[in-house]
């Protein structure tokens, strides 16, 4: 797929501690044919002084998911969590109202995630958004709030108002 210049894009490393996340970045060049030059919205430096730039293969970069409503996902349900800046491909254990117990697919461990930070799992391929759970598209699956990509909301909490649907 091709990207253009500082476009927002999510990067899911292939390497040890990062399989399984999704950070934000932007596109800052195409390096050869199939590599990226990025600078991540939440990673830094080792020096801590700037956001961090790298290069990156083209199979780590893929556009934001599009905006799906949500917020009553069930048990089993794919999701991402955001945690320490990243989303974390994970599945809901539990519903603690209005929350979830959500089990990382990285380190098997559970953690409470607000239904703010959560969004359902998709998969790109071929230009197309999948949910896995049962390969369907994503409008598939019926929700009401919050949305795909980026970072979650500060604020916490959102209505049906705040919601621009496809």
């Amino acid at each position: 797929m091709a990207f253009q210049y500082e476009q927002s894009v999510e990067i899911c490393k292939k390497q040890q501690g990062f399989f399984g996340s999704y950070y934000t970045a932007t596109l800052l060049a195409a390096v050869g044919r199939n590599r990226y030059l990025i600078r991540y919205e939440t990673r830094c430096s080792e020096d801590k002084t700037r956001l961090l730039v790298e290069p990156v293969d083209a199979d780590e970069v893929r556009p934001f998911p599009p905006p799906v409503p949500y917020t009553n996902f069930f048990v089993s349900d794919r999701v991402d969590a955001y945690i320490d800046d990243a989303w974390w491909v994970g599945s809901v254990t539990t519903k603690v109202d209005p929350n979830y117990i959500v089990r990382l697919d990285s380190t098997g461990n559970e953690v409470h995630c607000a239904f703010y930070r959560l969004r359902l799992h998709l998969e790109f391929q071929d230009g197309q958004w999948f949910y896995i759970n049962d390969g369907s598209q994503p409008d598939s699956h019926q929700g009401n709030a919050g949305e795909q990509g980026g970072q979650p909301p500060n604020d916490g909490y959102q209505t049906n108002a705040d919601w621009q649907e496809s």
